[in-house]
């Protein structure tokens, strides 16, 4: 099971972008997490009014970005084979170049170590 929401924060930036006041800042960076999960090891499902990847233990950019059709931004995470060992990853989130937690995402923790490379292709879909 997993969980998806955009934030509260984000669902604000859209309003006020389809009024004119604002623009929407560019989708900059990735935190990855291991506060996504209960202590029986379900994802917990998140409220969106968060600010910051649950148990964040890494944020960064964002590896590449595509289109695999027109209505959709597909965006690439990595967290590397060098990176949060000993990490059980169960929660991460896209974060725009203002800083703010835009869409996060809870799902069963997945063990991390060197010999373990996790990419996360996160599909916008509009």
């Amino acid at each position: 099971m997993t969980y998806v929401v955009t934030t509260m924060k984000a669902r604000e930036k859209f309003a006020k972008a389809h009024a004119g006041e604002i623009g929407l800042p560019k989708i900059t960076q990735i935190g990855f997490g291991n506060g996504g999960h209960n202590l029986a090891g379900e994802p917990t499902e998140p409220t969106g009014l968060e600010a910051a990847v649950s148990g964040e233990f890494l944020k960064k950019n964002i590896e590449s970005t595509a289109f695999p059709i027109p209505t959709t931004l597909r965006l690439v995470g990595i967290l590397d084979f060098a990176e949060g060992n000993g990490k059980n990853v169960s929660a991460v989130g896209l974060y725009d170049a203002e800083g703010d937690l835009v869409a996060l995402k809870h799902f069963l923790p997945k063990p991390k170590d060197d010999e373990t490379r996790i990419e996360i292709d996160w599909d916008e879909k509009f």
